[in-house]
């Protein structure tokens, strides 16, 4: 039986075992915004990736699209809580899987250093090329 709820001028359908949830998401103004991210991308990260590999993909998402840095172990290890071997573990589980992939083109930093490029797929490649697995 399904049940519907107002709340705030907000209506809403649920079914009577389901629990009524509002986000919230509120920011100090010295947050850096970040990128939009799909639920669906996250769902099938959920789905496929283990937990160092979310983490990093979560690192990663958070970025604008089209943006191009450095992939930094430390930063990224710091910043997830992740210990060395599973960052490379879940650095090669997502080439596996095809999150990250390498396009044989060199990223120039502003130093001149010359470093390979990968690309960084919200969905896996496969997916976004309607491929299958």
């Amino acid at each position: 039986m399904a049940i519907i709820v107002k709340l705030t001028s907000k209506t809403f359908k649920c079914v009577e075992n389901q629990r009524a949830f509002q986000i919230h998401k509120k920011r100090p103004d010295s947050a850096i915004r970040v990128s939009e991210v799909y639920k669906d991308d996250l769902l099938l990260a959920c789905r496929m990736l283990n937990e160092s590999e979310l983490k990093i993909y979560l690192y990663l998402i958070s970025n604008q699209d089209n943006y191009i840095g450095g992939l930094s172990r430390v930063n990224i290890m710091n910043e997830t809580g992740i210990s060395e071997s599973s960052y490379k573990r879940a650095i090669k589980g997502l080439i596996d899987k095809h999150y990250l992939v390498y396009n044989e083109e060199i990223a120039e930093d502003s130093q001149g250093m010359r470093l390979p490029l990968y690309h960084f797929y919200a969905h896996p490649e496969w997916v976004q090329f309607g491929l299958t697995c």
